[in-house]
């Protein structure tokens, strides 16, 4: 991950969603990396969330990223 722009993370419980990626900022999340600490908006909790490329995901789960996104900055 190295441009701005909509990507699908996956949290620690295994929820995927949708959300914007500015490198080497820090909203609406703490990032290290290419793991950044945020808000799961599908289990509706805070966790660390990591990049995954749509390629390698089932066609539900991809459904499921598209269908829910984070909140979006003002």
């Amino acid at each position: 991950v190295g441009r701005l722009g909509e990507v699908v993370v996956r949290c620690r419980s295994g929820h995927f969603f949708t959300t914007i990626w500015i490198p080497d900022a820090s909203l609406p999340a703490h990032q290290n990396g290419v793991v950044r600490f945020q808000h799961c908006p599908v289990g509706d909790h805070w966790t660390k969330v990591t990049p995954v490329d749509p390629a390698n995901l089932t066609e539900a789960e991809r459904r499921s990223a598209a269908a829910n996104r984070d909140a979006r900055i003002p």
